[in-house]
This record gives C-alpha cells, sequence and structure tokens, in this order.
C-alpha cells in the first residue's frame, strides 16, 4: 500500500453548511445595515437561559429601544449535527427573527455572533449595554432602564467638606 502523503484530515479542513450560513447571514445583515435597508423584525439579543425543547429564553430591544425578553426556537440546523460547529449558550450573542406567528414560536435563533461579528457589528451600530453584559441574567435586572455598573449597588459619592479648624 502506499504511503498517505495528506495526514488523512481532509474533513477537518472543510468549513460546515451549517457555519457557512451563519457567516453568510451575518454578512447579508451587516450589508443591510450599511446600506441603510430595512431590518425590522431582526433583533441583536442575548441568551439568559436554557428551557429545553430547543428553545431557550433571549433579552433584547425592540424598535422603540423597550427592554424585551422571549422565548426562541433554535432553528432546526443548529440542532443535530450542525451544533457542533456552531455552539449556542447561555451568555451567547445571537440574532433573533420575528416569524410572525403568535405564540411561543414568534421569534427563532437566525444566526450565533463570534466575537469577530461582534466587532465589526459593533462598528456599524451601537449596542446596548445589557446585551454585552453576559454575568447578569436576571430579568427584572435586564428590563430595568437603569444600568448600574458596580454590580446592582448605588453609592452616593458626595463628600463631606471637612473643616481643619473644628479638629
Amino acid at each position: 500500500m502506499p504511503p498517505q502523503k495528506n495526514s488523512g484530515a481532509k474533513a477537518s479542513k472543510r468549513v460546515s453548511g451549517v457555519e457557512s450560513k451563519n457567516a453568510r447571514f451575518i454578512q447579508a445583515y451587516l450589508d443591510d445595515i450599511r446600506r441603510k435597508q430595512s431590518t425590522e423584525n431582526v433583533y441583536i439579543a442575548r441568551i439568559i437561559a436554557r428551557l429545553g425543547d430547543g428553545r431557550m429564553d433571549a433579552f433584547y430591544l425592540d424598535e422603540e429601544n423597550r427592554p424585551q425578553t422571549a422565548q426562541v426556537v433554535i432553528r432546526g440546523s443548529f440542532r443535530s449535527k450542525g451544533k457542533r460547529s456552531v455552539w449556542i449558550e447561555v451568555g451567547s450573542i445571537v440574532i433573533i427573527a420575528s416569524s410572525g406567528i403568535p405564540g411561543s414560536a414568534e421569534f427563532g435563533i437566525m444566526a450565533i455572533l463570534s466575537q469577530e461579528d461582534l466587532n465589526a457589528l459593533k462598528r456599524e451600530i451601537t449596542l446596548d449595554p445589557r446585551i454585552l453584559d453576559t454575568a447578569s441574567v436576571d430579568k427584572n435586572v435586564l428590563k430595568s432602564d437603569v444600568i448600574t455598573p458596580d454590580g446592582g449597588f448605588e453609592f452616593d459619592t458626595v463628600e463631606e467638606e471637612l473643616d481643619i479648624d473644628d479638629i
């Protein structure tokens, strides 16, 4: 038998179909933003909880910049074999779209943003810091309009003036 010259790892060098579809969707979304075309019913969201049965809980901002949480369905290509190349965890930044069907199947995950995609998106639009903050997963904290960088505590920063003569 002749020696194997290509080390036998041909499949590992290929890009999966799910990964390339994900990249194409993100690129098309960025092109729509650059051309100022309509991106209604498409939102940038953060996964805050796993619900089981192919569903997740996501936090996003609607058209009026009001904070919302919704159940989102994981698209079929992100489930079985496709989940190896694009993994969705709590804290992942995703693109969700409204399907127009009311109820639990109203939103679906269209793409998962990698760090490079997120950096490209930040150059085009400004993202709410609550979407980028992966530490907070409480719905009530996320839906509040007050953003506190100190982990939920607000401290008074007023300093009292000391009179040296009274000492």
